[in-house]
């Protein structure tokens, strides 16, 4: 007996002692830096593509511009060391270097030619192909960017060796093959997991639009076209239409605001269309190019490698004098319906519990690609994956995943308590991952609003967008729990993402938001705001402001036509902009895209109080009733909220109907109008532009069809058809 508790007793000891020793090993690997330790400029590639677009074309370049080959090896020179250092979005410059190579080599000394040859020979594509850095491949924009140049380049080099890993061009051509191929099936299948991001769809975009230019396989081609077709729907069915004038020279002109409910947005996109939305050039450009192509900072003038790339694709012409690809007549149709209400249902990506059944729970390219897109690294139903691909391919270096060493340990893998751990200790980690969208819009020539339908109501929240009000195109609303304090970086920040997701629901014109403010720390979240909401609300940029009931949690506001109201649980007080511009304790807000130019006045309505919080936002226009009136109306409105139950019954005329009905909103529990429960988990699309008004999720075929106008994409058969 004693020598068998001896034998246990050693046992645990060097039990102990290995799960220490590998602790303290796990602990001195240190992040590659992700970032160049000094500035330097690397977008020369970018420039160049614009350049030589313009050179060839016979249109000026711009002052002091000469494409000599000195003045190209100048701008190459940062492409390349940024390239070459593997730091984090080096796949953004190798994409305009691919293009540059590809469209414009005839007009490159032979020495430039090599040069650039041997930065993409020597550049690694993808997380599994050796050596150690911090470059993000996972989410889905990098998915896309890394496969098409790896593709292409293997396409142009096919006998040449990467040095990455000695394989040839034809070999990495398959490797990448595989991986566009997985990428195009799950974004026809599930939708775009970055759903509807003005931020992230021209990184999508631009080497899609390489792809279609520059390979060699029809087939993919004709699939790759079917989801830019998606893409461009997600934006025009998302996009509100609106007559404005150009913020330069106060000429009018239509903008096409995309700014909705988002799977990854910063705080810049969610401001307005003018500070935020990436995509406006490529809308004007498809939508309004000779209106819009003189205005201050138009698409004629924009140096931006993404969208040069898609603009050059759209303008070239193949062999037989045929355009690459057209945006289909009908999805012109769709951006510039004028139809005075339109509720457009949509469903994109998939939850996390749904990996396995789907078969996408795994370490294969089809299954790590899809869980890690969607930045699911620590929830238990994956993270035995993470922790192992990881080990697989040496990537506990790498800056944005050098904390998972921390629970590399042995015991942890060998016995699966890995799941166990995460099930347990529930680290904020587990809210970033973005599943399953569920997003209503509503739109009418005032206003649009959109939200994704209590989504993960009570989680941590990395960067994703809720809610959101567009008025103008400076004007939009939103409301957040703050995850840190004004000055702190980081996703999510006091304006990125939240601290605790919201249970938010809509119908038509009127939004109900509550919240539950976290009270301590979840486990590995960095700090917590206590009791705290608050709504974007920019003071200066409405024509009208009535904040005469703030103290009732009333604010009102107008811009032109259009009318917002919010009434909150407490009372709401605005932040002087003195405190949020103060240069020692910055608001993030500031600091963020040309946003700091635009606000110079109030703009934080805070709400702070213990328990749930909650926002009712309704909408209205001055055609309906006068600002006035529609202050009294919202204020007279019955609005009851049951602290036990978590619940709000809100009643009111909602727009284009006369009778009033009865809005009741359960945290985390239901949505009712009228006592109708509302089935809150839609189909891939509910709206009129789509076959029957209704395509189930994960479709085979997907058909839109409106004015007279059509398009039908069948990713199994390959078939894309265009109606006229």
């Amino acid at each position: 007996m004693k020598k068998l508790i001896l034998g246990l007793i050693i046992f645990f000891v060097l039990f102990l002692v290995s799960i220490g020793i590998q602790f303290v090993i796990n602990m001195r690997i240190d992040p590659i830096p992700m970032r160049p330790l000094e500035s330097f400029n690397s977008g020369g590639s970018d420039r160049l593509i614009y350049y030589f677009d313009k050179h060839l074309k016979d249109e000026d370049l711009p002052e002091g511009i000469e494409l000599t080959d000195d003045f190209i090896n100048q701008e190459l020179e940062g492409t390349f060391r940024y390239i070459n250092g593997r730091y984090d979005v080096a796949d953004f410059r190798v994409n305009s270097l691919v293009r540059l190579y590809l469209g414009y080599k005839d007009h490159l000394h032979q020495d430039t030619q090599d040069d650039i040859k041997e930065v993409l020979l020597n550049f690694k594509y993808w997380m599994d192909q050796g050596g150690e850095d911090s470059m993000c491949y996972w989410s889905e924009n990098h998915q896309i960017l890394f496969a098409v140049e790896e593709y292409l380049v293997g396409q142009t080099f096919p006998n040449e060796i990467f040095t990455v890993d000695g394989k040839t061009g034809l070999e990495h051509m398959e490797m990448a093959k595989n991986r566009i191929n997985i990428w195009m099936e799950q974004r026809f299948t599930y939708g775009f997991t970055e759903w509807y991001s003005n931020n992230y769809y021209p990184e999508d975009i631009s080497p899609m639009s390489n792809f279609i230019q520059y390979s060699d396989d029809p087939v993919m081609v004709n699939r790759m076209k079917m989801i830019m077709d998606l893409l461009w729907f997600d934006m025009a069915s998302q996009s509100f239409k609106y007559e404005g004038k150009d913020m330069t020279s106060d000429l009018d002109r239509t903008y096409y605001i995309f700014n909705s409910s988002m799977g990854r947005a910063y705080s810049d996109n969610r401001v307005s269309d003018d500070t935020g939305n990436r995509m406006r050039n490529y809308i004007d450009f498809v939508m309004q190019p000779e209106e819009t192509k003189d205005f201050e900072n138009s698409w004629f003038t924009s140096s931006n490698g993404f969208f040069n790339c898609f603009k050059q694709m759209m303008e070239a012409v193949d062999g037989n004098n045929e355009p690459y690809y057209q945006i289909p007549d009908v999805i012109k149709e769709i951006f510039d319906d004028s139809s005075e209400e339109k509720i457009l249902k949509s469903s994109q990506s998939l939850n996390v519990e749904d990996l396995e059944s789907e078969g996408l729970l795994g370490l294969e390219d089809h299954q790590i690609m899809m869980q890690w897109n969607m930045e699911a690294f620590s929830n238990p139903e994956v993270v035995d994956n993470t922790i192992q691909y990881m080990s697989n391919h040496n990537m506990f270096k790498n800056e944005f995943l050098n904390d998972f060493k921390m629970v590399n340990l042995w015991p942890l893998r060998a016995f699966n308590l890995l799941y166990m751990v995460s099930d347990k200790l529930e680290p904020v980690t587990n809210g970033v991952a973005i599943e399953r969208a569920n997003v209503y819009t509503y739109k009418t020539p005032y206003y649009s609003m959109h939200t994704a339908q209590a989504y993960q109501p009570g989680e941590y929240a990395d960067q994703h967008a809720i809610s959101s009000v567009n008025l103008s195109n400076q004007v939009s609303v939103f409301s957040t729990q703050p995850a840190k304090i004004p000055r702190r970086s980081g996703t999510p920040t006091y304006w990125t993402g939240n601290g605790r997701q919201p249970y938010s629901v809509q119908e038509k014109n009127v939004n109900i938001s509550i919240y539950q403010p976290p009270t301590k720390t979840g486990f590995m979240e960095p700090m917590i705001i206590k009791e705290t909401t608050h709504v974007f609300f920019p003071y200066q940029l409405f024509d009208e402001v009535n904040e005469s009931y703030l103290d009732q949690g009333f604010i009102f506001g107008r811009v032109g036509s259009s009318m917002i109201g919010i009434k909150a649980r407490y009372e709401l007080e605005f932040v002087p902009y003195s405190v949020s511009s103060n240069p020692d304790d910055m608001d993030d807000m500031l600091k963020r895209g040309s946003v700091g130019n635009v606000l110079t006045e109030k703009y934080d309505l805070v709400q702070i109080g213990s328990g749930d919080h909650y926002y009712v936002t309704e909408l209205s226009n001055i055609e309906n009733e006068t600002f006035s009136q529609f202050i009294n109306r919202m204020m007279d409105n019955d609005l009851n909220y049951d602290e036990t139950n978590h619940s709000i019954v809100y009643e009111t005329v909602l727009n284009n109907e006369t009778t009033a009905s009865e809005l009741v909103a359960i945290y985390d529990t239901s949505f009712s109008v009228n006592g109708m429960i509302k089935d809150l988990e839609y189909q891939r699309y509910e709206n009129e532009y789509v076959k029957n008004g209704i395509i189930n999720r994960k479709p085979d075929e997907i058909e839109f069809s409106f004015n007279g106008k059509s398009l039908l994409l069948n990713f199994v058969n390959h078939t894309r058809t265009v109606g006229n």
